[in-house]
């Protein structure tokens, strides 16, 4: 069977084309999607195949931030919560695990029993346990995103409970003289506690994390260390939703 999974995230999309098991991997900015692949005819919002070379034979199903802003006549549409889960039991083979999702703009956990969602909760209020605020922290401090994810030594202790009112405060360690590395690594351990009620809500032997910022390492580790258990990142943890989008 030919299928594509496409994951329109906030900051990025991402796309897996699987044809048997040959599965292939590609990720565009997200303003940049919308503008050269997406079309419209008359009532119909498609996806262009064709620009994205695409032949027609494949079966598309797409998720993520941009399901909420419009419809595809030529996608199915599942939800988030549904294409995640369905991911990590796709690379993991796991049946039973908490997966921590840490997205661009919300993060989520969801909680998985016999192979099933059994709960989840989500936080799409607030910016502050999500990518968006790890980008603009990085943005002030001057580092890249890399950068960050290695920086876990004495981590500055961050009082602000809001991105908004948090970025005044690295500004002022930083003129208080307080090295980088460590405000960095205060930023990552402060991502983690923000995270700790959603992570507290369930219990499970296995922890997994997915999403783009799940590649910090720094910050895997402050969960790890947090919660007293292990959470080991997805193999692929960027493209877990668009993955989750192909059958199983």
């Amino acid at each position: 069977m030919k299928n594509i999974g496409i994951d329109l995230g906030s900051r990025y999309v991402k796309m897996v084309k699987a044809d048997g098991e040959k599965i292939e991997f590609e990720r565009f900015d997200t303003v940049s999607f919308y503008k050269q692949f997406i079309k419209r005819d008359g009532d119909n919002t498609y996806i262009d195949v064709d620009k994205l070379g695409i032949d027609k034979d494949y079966t598309i199903t797409a998720t993520g931030y941009g399901r909420n802003l419009m419809s595809f006549s030529n996608a199915e549409i599942i939800s988030e919560i549904k294409a995640h889960f369905r991911g990590a039991l796709r690379q993991t083979g796991d049946t039973d695990f908490i997966l921590i999702d840490i997205g661009g703009q919300d993060s989520k956990v969801i909680l998985g029993k016999e192979g099933y969602i059994e709960d989840f909760i989500m936080n799409d209020k607030c910016a502050a346990s999500t990518g968006r605020f790890a980008e603009n922290a990085c943005n002030v401090l001057g580092i890249s995103i890399d950068e960050l994810s290695i920086m876990d030594k004495n981590p500055s202790n961050l009082s602000s409970t809001c991105a908004v009112f948090c970025e005044s405060e690295l500004i002022g360690l930083m003129a208080s003289g307080v090295e980088i590395e460590s405000i960095a690594s205060g930023v990552n351990k402060s991502i983690a506690k923000r995270l700790m009620p959603l992570i507290k809500s369930f219990q499970s032997n296995r922890i997994y994390a997915s999403g783009g910022v799940a590649s910090n390492k720094s910050l895997i580790h402050f969960i790890s260390e947090l919660i007293g258990k292990e959470v080991i990142p997805l193999q692929n943890p960027q493209y877990n939703g668009a993955l989750g989008c192909l059958p199983l």
